[in-house]
C-alpha cells in the first residue's frame, strides 16, 4: 500500500503567503544590549598591554639568558596612540606605523627590518593598546643606555642600535598600575627560532604590596646613600645601576625634612619606584581661603600622582629567631648569612650601603642599619583609580 504525501504541493512550484501571527504584549521583552559594560574587577584590570620596544635594559634572566626591562614592583605608565613620537610605539590604525625589528647581516648590507604595528606578525597583538613604561611621576625625564643596551641589541626609536650613554627621553606620565612580575625585553622579530616568554600581561592597581625603604640624607652615617636616580647624568644613573636595574624600593629624602609615617600618600618617582607624595602645608578652600594643614612633611591629599598609602613601617627585625638558623652564603633563605633578614631586604641594604660609602658593610653593620630605622619595609595599599 502506498503512502500517500498528504497533498503537500512538491510539483506545484508555487508558494502560498501566509500571516504570522503578532507576540502578545505580555510576553514583549527589552532588546538585549550587546555592550560589554562591565570589564573585570579592579584588582587586575581586563587589558593586555606590552613594554614599550625600546626600553633600556636592567638585568639579565640567568637561565634564559634573557633581558628584563621592567623589574617587579616597579609603578608604571602606558603609551597609547594619543602620545606622541618619538617614544609612543603605537599610532593610529589609519596611520600604520612601523616598529624596528632588528638588521639584516652584514653581508647584506645591514639594513633595518621593520615591521607594520597593525599588519605584521612581528607587531603588537591587536589588543594591546598600551606600552608599558617606568613611571615618572609627571616629570619629563632623560634616562641613558648602557653597555648591557649595547649586548642586549636594544634599538633606539631612531631606528639604530643603542650606544652607551645615549640617551632615551620618556615624556611626563601618570601611573596606570603596577607591574607583579619582571617584564622582558619585546623581542619579536629578534630570532627566527626562539620566543620563550609571552610578549605581555596584566598589572596592579589595588592590592597590598611590599617594598624596602631607604632614609637618604647628606648627614649621619649613610650620607653617602641615595639610590634614586635624578635622571641627570649617566654617570649618576651607572654609579647606581646595580640597585636600579634589580631592586624596587620607597626612598625617604631626609634632606628635603621628609618625615616617614604611616597613612603618607606614596607616588613614583623618576623610573618606577616609589617616594613620598610632594609635601603641603596649606591649601585653599572652596571660600578661597588659605588653610594651613600641620602636615610639613608629607601630602594627605590624593592626586593623580598617588599611587598608594603607607599602611606598615617594618624594622622589627629578625622575627621567629632566624638569625639562628644556620644558612649558607647566597642560599637565598633568612638565617645567620642574613641577620635574619628576607634576603631580599639584606641584598638591598648591602648594595646601598656599598655604592653609597664605598665599603662592603658586615652582616652586624646591615642588622645595625635595619634597626636603627635607616633601611626596613613598607606596606603599601595601592590606591590608583
Amino acid at each position: 500500500m502506498a503512502i500517500g504525501n498528504f497533498s503537500l504541493p512538491f510539483t506545484q512550484q508555487t508558494t502560498h503567503k501566509m500571516d504570522i501571527r503578532t507576540r502578545p504584549s505580555k510576553y514583549a521583552q527589552s532588546d538585549i544590549r550587546n555592550w560589554a559594560f562591565e570589564q573585570s574587577d579592579g584588582v587586575r584590570p581586563a587589558e593586555y598591554f606590552s613594554p614599550y620596544r625600546c626600553l633600556p635594559v636592567g638585568f639579565q634572566d640567568t637561565t634564559t639568558e634573557d633581558w628584563v626591562v621592567i623589574p617587579k614592583g616597579r609603578i608604571v605608565a602606558a603609551l597609547s596612540t594619543e602620545d606622541s613620537t618619538p617614544v609612543s610605539g603605537i599610532v593610529y590604525p589609519s596611520s600604520s606605523g612601523k616598529i624596528p625589528l632588528g638588521f639584516e647581516p652584514s653581508e647584506l648590507g645591514s639594513t633595518l627590518l621593520s615591521g607594520y604595528i597593525d599588519g605584521s606578525y612581528f607587531g603588537y597583538d591587536e589588543h594591546t593598546v598600551g606600552l608599558l613604561v617606568p613611571c615618572n611621576g609627571g616629570t619629563t625625564c632623560t634616562g641613558f643606555y648602557t653597555a648591557d643596551d649595547v649586548t642586549a641589541q636594544i634599538i633606539a626609536y631612531s631606528g639604530v642600535y643603542a650606544i652607551a650613554g645615549g640617551p632615551i627621553v620618556m615624556p611626563a606620565n601618570i601611573p596606570v598600575g603596577v607591574v607583579y612580575h619582571d617584564w622582558y625585553q619585546d623581542i619579536r622579530g629578534k630570532w627566527l627560532n626562539y620566543k620563550a616568554h609571552p610578549d605581555g600581561g596584566g598589572i596592579l592597581t589595588d592590592y597590598y604590596v611590599e617594598v624596602p625603604y631607604v632614609k637618604v640624607s647628606d648627614t649621619g652615617s649613610y650620607s653617602g646613600v641615595n639610590p634614586q636616580y635624578n635622571g641627570s647624568t649617566y654617570a649618576n644613573q651607572t654609579t647606581w645601576r646595580n640597585v636600579n636595574k634589580i631592586h624596587t624600593y620607597l626612598t625617604i629624602n631626609g634632606n628635603d625634612s621628609e618625615v616617614l609615617r604611616n597613612g603618607c600618600f606614596v607616588a613614583s618617582d623618576y623610573i618606577g619606584n616609589y617616594k613620598l607624595q610632594q609635601a603641603t602645608t596649606s591649601f585653599t578652600d572652596a571660600s578661597g581661603v588659605a588653610v594651613s594643614t600641620g602636615w610639613t612633611s608629607y601630602n594627605q591629599f590624593r592626586t593623580t600622582q598617588t599611587v598608594g598609602k603607607i599602611v606598615a613601617i617594618d624594622n622589627r627585625f629578625p622575627k621567629g629567631g632566624l638569625d639562628d638558623v644556620m644558612t649558607y652564603p647566597r642560599s637565598g633563605m633568612p638565617g645567620s648569612q642574613t641577620a635574619g633578614l628576607p634576603k631580599a631586604l639584606f641584598d638591598f641594604v648591602y648594595q646601598c650601603i656599598y655604592i653609597g660609602t664605598g665599603t662592603a658593610p658586615t652582616v652586624e653593620g646591615i642588622y645595625d642599619a635595619v634597626r636603627s630605622g635607616d633601611f626596613g619595609l613598607v606596606r603599601i595599599k595601592l590606591l590608583i583609580a
